[in-house]
């Protein structure tokens, strides 16, 4: 393991103490959630050794630890993308770190575009698989975190968790999820080949971290919120902007879906 990483490990143990049980990735326009903890710590990315902060606009690059209902939470409110020029090993850095540390379940949330008209703005869903379409993956290289060297994908999102959130949920909806690496929004005909393909929502980020995560044997759970239709299902233009509009409009159901979420998570 690099030294980095282990100067990584040793900051954490000594500033934060004791892992969490839960973690959650606040994907883009997410970040207001971190207000419901109940904090006890907030530290930079740029203060982990070996770590830096997202350039990304609606990513405040802050690790947040606290309670919520007096479960032990850690969010990460913010992601590194690799569209910024990071590699999948540099993206997945804070979840292996937080799961070495302890911490065994995750819940890896992402603003999405849809690829056809069953989804919309504002549709929450949870994924049941995805396709990974950045050609690239986090395992390579030697370093295996404690982990198998051709680890099994099945399972990858967990249905478990998946089954008790849709006995109790009406408003989630399970869906494909198709990771790219941006920053480019897709052409319409990538648009219907991703439809073609299976996948019912596309987005820059999650994949690689679902990957890493399961091959070091935590627990997964993915949940999309849907911004926006995509190019050729819809016909204007689209922005990033427009992506932070609509995730602020539909925040207030994630927020009330998570409390869902947290409840019906396995023990």
């Amino acid at each position: 393991m690099n030294t980095n990483f282990q100067r990584s490990q040793e900051f954490l143990s000594r500033e934060l103490k004791e892992a969490p049980e839960l973690s959650i990735v606040l994907g883009s326009g997410l970040s207001a959630y971190a207000d419901e903890l109940k904090i006890e710590s907030k530290i930079s990315y740029a203060e982990i050794p070996g770590m830096e902060a997202s350039s990304v606009i609606g990513h405040r690059g802050e690790l947040i630890t606290g309670k919520i209902d007096g479960l032990r939470v850690c969010i990460l409110s913010g992601r590194l993308h690799g569209y910024e020029g990071h590699s999948p090993d540099r993206v997945v850095y804070l979840a292996r770190l937080l799961c070495l540390w302890g911490c065994r379940q995750f819940v890896l949330t992402n603003a999405s575009g849809s690829t056809h008209l069953g989804f919309n703005a504002g549709d929450l869903a949870l994924i049941s698989d995805h396709i990974n379409f950045t050609g690239q993956n986090p395992l390579v290289g030697k370093e295996l975190y404690g982990g198998e060297r051709f680890p099994d994908m099945s399972d990858l999102y967990s249905q478990d968790w998946r089954k008790r959130i849709l006995a109790r949920s009406k408003r989630f909806r399970e869906a494909v999820y198709a990771g790219v690496l941006g920053p480019s929004f897709e052409t319409a005909a990538e648009i219907q080949m991703l439809h073609r393909m299976g996948a019912d929502l596309v987005g820059m980020s999650t994949v690689w971290e679902a990957i890493a995560l399961k091959q070091m044997g935590a627990q997964v759970l993915g949940i999309s919120c849907v911004a926006n239709l995509g190019t050729g299902v819809k016909e204007s233009p689209l922005s990033h902007q427009e992506v932070l509009d609509s995730m602020a409009s539909s925040y207030r159901f994630f927020s009330q879906e998570m409390k869902t979420v947290l409840e019906t998570r396995p023990q």
